[in-house]
């Protein structure tokens, strides 16, 4: 492992360790990593990340990283979208995340 991925995988480490507390918070960012611009219907991303039918996991884990900042909320015609945070640097890390080849993904979830 070189010395670039060593840091990359302590600060994100620290970053999912103190944000999130499950895979499904850590599939969501994933997900708004990899669109990073865009806004989605809780519906939408639901329906993206929710592998197992347990869409209450998906509701919570994005109420959880709503209430954390790194995922805002926005209503328009009375629906609730959501969006990756525009505040620096919780959305580059998240970025950086969905980024990740599945060998440091796989060292990212090992409990250390």
């Amino acid at each position: 492992m070189t010395v670039t991925e060593i840091n990359a995988r302590k600060s994100l480490s620290q970053f999912t360790g103190n944000l999130v507390g499950d895979h499904c918070c850590l599939a969501i960012l994933r997900f708004f990593g990899a669109h990073p611009n865009s806004r989605f219907s809780e519906l939408a991303i639901i329906h993206a990340v929710d592998e197992n039918g347990s869409r209450a996991r998906v509701r919570m884990a994005l109420m959880q990283l709503a209430d954390k900042g790194i995922i805002k909320a926005d209503t328009e015609n009375d629906t609730n979208l959501f969006l990756l945070t525009k505040e620096e640097p919780g959305r580059q890390l998240v970025i950086d995340l969905s980024r990740l080849d599945w060998r440091l993904w796989q060292l990212l979830l090992e409990p250390t």
